[in-house]
């Protein structure tokens, strides 16, 4: 049955417009076509259940995987920009091209945004987590097409590394192998040589860069003249090229900090909330660091900063990362620290929060939750949208793990004695070194974690680092500023004294360098008021003036005048220049004193004491918190 037309429009103008109301067969007809057109989620084929192994572990002990990764890959880069499943689309989910993706159409008042991503959000873990899940997916089903196309002599061996293979992750805070960089070689190099199906073949690395087809659509400049993605580029020009070494030695100064920041992060960071996100994260003393405010300094680590005649690379600005492959190690790595807290933290998972801008399906100022779709990412055919509460399990939800859990029984103990293998201050394990244990993996005994607390108060005597009740002194630097408030993406640096140099883009590898907080942003956003939350660890630093003889203990009575001294801070703005922190509405560092009880055993995280502001070291400093209100504002706002 057809309903009668409704009559709209102006009668003066003579134009009558009709709303037509379909037949239930040509309604139904409509849901077909649009579901055969639908790309849903769903992660790894079928339901087995295989890690995705750090890059340099599939380097060096699946030598089929790593031949597929590289071909599929390589291949996956060239399917054609106007496929809904190309390369080219689905980085362009995250930022630009500003188009819809899977017809999810834009909100009605974010006409403003660039992409679906969730940033400053609590749906941050769980969209990216979706988001790779998505390109996991399709980036399998070119392995398994790549498999299939060897010589019959080969196909199985071929097809059964391709039936086990995830995306691989960067772990870019441990340790890399001795005399190996942080950055690995492997995601550096121009080109590789694999053996393809014909035999072997050199190729263009497709871990070191991804070549558009098209490039105008990126919207911005220069990038949307660059043809290829670039690191550290050397100019504006369309034939610019990566300064790949600037990267290489950029990410060997700052790793130790990355370590110290995660390890933080796993510590003290117990609710979901301040854990998931960098605005959250301005609004806690003791939790000011966050998942995404560590991921924001590999983002700029990785594309390097600009300087007044040349843009930062495509991973520096959140428009345009996605299209830089080590987008994809990088994140992978995002999602498995998200596994590792989520197991150290079972009982927090989920929160709310007011989004404090636009996204392209999420309006400024709506309340998102556990609950809220995870848009573009489709459950199903039907129109339903995964969520934060839906990909809790990562493991049975999109069939894949990670080496800590499949290499031990996943619990929480056998993943905080990872977490103190690879990220605890006397961390031995290098990045993908796990190996299968009936158990937990156990630590190298170590003073700092592993050594039962009775036998460190009978040995604190004999160490400046210690408290008199056996806990270890720990600093931090918390840092609160304004995320988009400088037109794009920045950095802040601490130092132990003043830096070598005065120029900026040299900060990153200064010998006086504590550790970077980098803030990931994009030019023309116009939320200045949305504060961006880090926290930089200061103890290392401390350690190495005691075992230097510039400082000797770390009691808050020598440590306090050492850092109003030596503690000294820099802001590297977008284009290359210092930026005053005093001039940034809204900008603080205010420095805490904590100690962390060591754990009982290497099965354990440590437990930290309260944080006391020390207003001293930061008191009429530019940019310095200067009373302990000042200090503890956000958390008690």
């Amino acid at each position: 049955m057809k309903f009668p037309s409704l009559a709209l429009g102006l009668l003066a103008a003579n134009v009558v417009s009709a709303l037509y109301i379909p037949t239930l067969e040509e309604a139904a007809a409509e849901i077909e076509k649009r579901q055969s057109t639908i790309v849903t989620t769903t992660g790894a084929s079928g339901t087995a259940i295989y890690p995705r192994l750090e890059v340099r572990q599939m380097f060096n002990t699946k030598p089929n995987q790593w031949t597929l990764l590289l071909l599929a890959l390589q291949a996956f880069h060239a399917q054609p920009q106007s496929s809904a499943t190309s390369y080219y689309q689905i980085a362009g989910i995250h930022g630009v091209p500003r188009q819809n993706w899977n017809d999810v159409g834009q909100c009605s008042t974010c006409s403003d945004a660039d992409g679906y991503c969730t940033h400053d959000s609590v749906l941050f873990p769980g969209w990216h987590r979706a988001y790779m899940a998505l390109f996991e997916q399709q980036f399998l089903s070119v392995v398994n097409q790549i498999a299939a196309s060897y010589p019959t002599a080969q196909q199985a061996a071929m097809k059964g590394a391709a039936s086990t293979m995830r995306w691989p992750y960067w772990d870019w805070a441990a340790h890399p192998a001795p005399g190996l960089p942080t950055f690995p070689n492997i995601v550096t190099q121009k080109t590789v040589s694999v053996k393809g199906p014909k035999g072997t073949v050199t190729i263009n690395n497709p871990l070191f860069r991804h070549d558009f087809t098209d490039p105008s659509q990126m919207y911005y400049s220069p990038f949307n003249q660059w043809k290829v993605t670039l690191r550290y580029p050397n100019s504006n020009v369309n034939t610019a090229s990566s300064v790949t070494g600037s990267a290489i030695s950029a990410f060997d100064s700052i790793r130790a900090s990355m370590q110290d920041q995660l390890y933080q992060l796993f510590s003290t960071c117990s609710d979901f909330l301040h854990f998931s996100n960098d605005d959250a994260g301005s609004s806690t003393t003791s939790c000011s660091n966050s998942l995404e405010g560590i991921h924001n300094t590999i983002h700029t680590t990785a594309g390097g900063p600009g300087t007044d005649t040349v843009s930062g690379g495509h991973m520096t600005y959140l428009a345009t990362a996605a299209f830089d492959p080590v987008f994809w190690l990088h994140h992978c790595n995002v999602d498995r620290l998200f596994a590792m807290w989520q197991t150290q933290y079972p009982s927090s998972y989920g929160a709310s929060q007011a989004a404090p801008h636009d996204s392209w399906t999420i309006a400024a100022g709506s309340n998102q939750n556990a609950d809220s779709p995870l848009k573009p990412f489709y459950k199903d055919t039907n129109g339903n949208f995964w969520t934060t509460n839906q990909v809790r399990n990562w493991n049975t939800t999109f069939h894949y793990t990670y080496p800590e859990f499949s290499n031990s029984d996943g619990s929480k103990r056998a993943i905080a004695s990872y977490i103190n293998k690879l990220y605890g201050p006397s961390a031995t394990a290098t990045a993908g070194s796990s190996k299968r244990t009936a158990g937990p993996e156990p630590v190298a005994a170590a003073e700092a974690i592993a050594t039962p607390a009775p036998v460190l108060e009978e040995r604190q005597s004999s160490t400046p680092l210690k408290a008199d009740n056996g806990s270890l002194f720990q600093y931090v630097a918390n840092i609160q500023t304004p995320r988009y408030a400088l037109n794009g993406s920045y950095y802040i640096f601490l130092f132990n004294g003043e830096p070598s140099t005065e120029v900026p883009t040299e900060w990153i590898t200064d010998a006086h360098l504590i550790g970077p907080m980098g803030v990931l942003a994009q030019a023309n956003k116009t939320e200045m008021n949305l504060i961006a939350g880090g926290s930089v660890p200061l103890t290392r630093s401390l350690t190495a003036a005691v075992k230097a003889g510039a400082l000797p203990d770390l009691t808050e009575d020598t440590a306090v005048p050492y850092l109003k001294d030596n503690l000294k801070w820099r802001v590297a703005g977008p284009n290359g220049s210092e930026v005053d922190s005093g001039s940034i509405d809204g900008f603080q560092i205010a420095v805490f004193a904590s100690t962390a009880k060591p754990p009982p055993d290497a099965y354990e995280l440590p437990e930290w004491s309260e944080f006391i502001p020390l207003v001293e070291v930061t008191i009429d400093k530019s940019g310095g918190a200067n009373s302990t209100e000042d200090a503890t504002r956000s958390a008690s706002a």
